[in-house]
């Protein structure tokens, strides 16, 4: 029983310490884990010399981190996996692309901003150094600095790193502007307990290089000064490391800034320096190109013996550098310098052709590289402005989306008061119209009683007149008395008020027009000829007035209303037997 017991105690230790190897970074701040990740991985160089031992430890801390549903540990173990795969080629299978792919996508999803900047500089490395993809290379670490703005030094600590390798990748590619650009921005960065990270040999490089860099490009501009400020910080940094292969590059680079301004004796000791520093430590080109601006500058003090003694032994090294070419430019020159003033002319001659020779060659190649760089610079402004492109229609479609869905929310929530406002605008509608209905109903009631208690009244008032007029007229003929009576004053009124006015014609016209809607405008398309007198004949005759009452209300004869008949016919073209009646009622 007692044997049962430590044999099931022993199976759950072994258990708990086989799942809890790496319980200390579960569910951890990025900030707070990412140097124990350093020390534990990337730079456990003995773990890292042993392939399958390193792979299974990032397998173990991927599926303790999935067992424990920490997604950035589980994306961190496969960036490290895609780190690894990529450094040391160990398993040619791997699908590097794709995973590096996806885990960016994954991280974008999960909004691990860090681990997605870290990522897209994996793979621009990678697109760099193993596929020559430059394009794609630029756009991963562009777009890895465009994340890095959405963070602080607080929370992504490695930032300045993270930038320097964005310039450095703006460097390589050759443009130098975009490089000093990034390279100002990671020099001013600050970063947590800054101090503690020059003294990390495994974080020092960085720093180092970055500040060489600048140096190296104000040099380049003719900034001396800002140069050997650079430069200078580099030195005192490699100084208290130690490290003699820094001190040795670094000091050349002080005494070629001194040698470009011709301090000579600054630049002297400086150049010794850096060849002995440089050859101890095997950096050929570098000593080579030093040996060769001493070799310049004692060319130029005319001390003959040491400049041969100097040429002597470059041209032994010149062969064991990287590019020989690109020294042989510059000592060949020299050397014609050289045997020309000590009295050689026919070496002077064949060194200056070879000077040619290696410059034309050297200038060929760069400017090959410069087109090249050129039409791949062209190339991404291009590959930038389509991914610009898709990014835009992208956002658009999601903006669009994210409008509809706002819309149908917004109307959803409307639509019960829009349809009980439009039922009551509805009925307010209805009201109203019902009761312009109802008044033009009335002013159409009203103008058509008018018009035919006018009508009237001229019937009324002509019949009288024709009476008045009959017995004055049997009164006269009865007897011979020539005095006129009194039924001839009530004549003369009556006639006088079946007289059209101005004033009654305006308001005769507006009640005609309210009876007969548009007639007076057709009558005026139709005939536009027609005079004021004619127009006013036609609308009587529209009423079917008879003669002797047009003839009262125009004030004129019954050979005048004739005569109004007898124009229009002649002015419309009608026959001698048209019916103006016909014509009026066709309008």
């Amino acid at each position: 029983m007692l044997r049962t017991l430590i044999l099931y105690w022993l199976m759950m230790l072994l258990s708990y310490t086989s799942f809890a190897r790496y319980e200390y970074l579960l569910h951890k701040p990025y900030a707070e884990r990412h140097k124990v990740l350093d020390s534990v991985f990337y730079y456990n160089y003995p773990l890292r010399d042993k392939p399958k031992e390193f792979l299974s430890a990032i397998n173990t801390l991927a599926k303790e981190a999935k067992a424990e549903e920490d997604i950035e540990l589980e994306c961190e173990a496969t960036l490290l996996n895609i780190a690894y795969n990529s450094a040391i080629n160990y398993n040619e299978n791997a699908n590097i692309e794709a995973t590096a792919k996806q885990l960016i996508e994954r991280a974008s999803k999960n909004n691990l901003t860090q681990i997605e900047v870290r990522a897209r500089q994996f793979f621009g490395r990678y697109y760099m150094e193993k596929k020559g993809k430059y394009l794609e290379a630029i756009d991963q670490f562009l777009s890895s600095y465009y994340l890095m703005q959405q963070l602080t030094v607080e929370d992504f600590p490695t930032k300045k790193e993270h930038l320097y390798h964005v310039a450095h990748a703006y460097y390589n590619f050759g443009d130098f502007a975009n490089a000093q650009k990034y390279m100002m921005e990671a020099d001013k960065t600050d970063v947590p307990d800054g101090e503690s990270m020059l003294h990390d040999k495994n974080k020092v490089s960085t720093y180092i290089n970055l500040q060489n860099t600048l140096g190296l490009i104000y040099r380049n501009d003719g900034k001396y000064d800002s140069a050997l400020y650079y430069f200078n910080k580099v030195h005192k940094l490699a100084t208290s490391l130690n490290d003699s292969v820094w001190m040795g590059i670094i000091t050349g680079n002080i005494g070629i800034t001194h040698y470009l301004q011709k301090q000579y004796d600054i630049a002297i000791p400086m150049l010794k320096e850096d060849i002995r520093l440089s050859l101890k430590s095997g950096e050929t080109d570098n000593g080579v190109n030093s040996l060769i601006k001493l070799t310049d500058i004692y060319l130029q003090r005319k001390d003959w013996n040491i400049v041969k003694t100097l040429i002597d032994s470059t041209r032994r090294m010149v062969n064991y550098t990287h590019e020989p070419q690109q020294h042989m430019q510059y000592l060949s020159y020299i050397m014609a310098q050289y045997y020309n003033a000590t009295g050689n002319p026919a070496l002077a001659y064949r060194y200056m052709d070879s000077a040619r020779i290696a410059k034309d060659a050297m200038d060929m190649r760069k400017n090959t590289k410069a087109l090249a760089i050129q039409e791949q610079k062209l190339q991404l402004q291009q590959y930038r402005a389509e991914l610009q492109k898709a990014d835009d229609e992208k956002r658009m479609q999601l903006l669009k989306r994210n409008a509809l869905l706002v819309i149908i929310i917004l109307a959803s929530s409307l639509i019960i008061v829009f349809i009980n406002g439009q039922k009551r605008v509805y009925r307010q509608k209805t009201q109203l119209a019902e009761t312009e209905k109802l008044h033009a109903q009335q002013e159409l009631e009203n103008a058509a009683k008018q018009l035919a208690d006018f009508t009237s009244s001229i019937h009324e008032k002509n019949e009288l007149i024709e009476k008045i007029s009959a017995d004055i007229e049997q009164y006269q003929n009865q007897t011979a008395n020539t005095v006129v009576m009194p039924n001839t004053e009530v004549l003369s009124q009556l006639q006088n008020s079946i007289l059209l006015t101005e004033e009654q014609w305006e308001q005769f016209k507006f009640n005609f027009d309210k009876v007969h809607i548009g007639y007076l405008n057709r009558m005026k398309d139709k005939l536009p000829d027609l005079t004021p007198a004619e127009t006013r004949f036609m609308v009587l005759a529209k009423l079917k007035l008879s003669n002797k009452e047009m003839a009262g209300m125009l004030g004129v004869s019954m050979q005048g209303v004739r005569n109004y008949k007898y124009r229009l016919r002649k002015k419309l073209n009608l026959p001698e037997d048209g019916d103006i009646d016909s014509l009026v009622d066709m309008i």
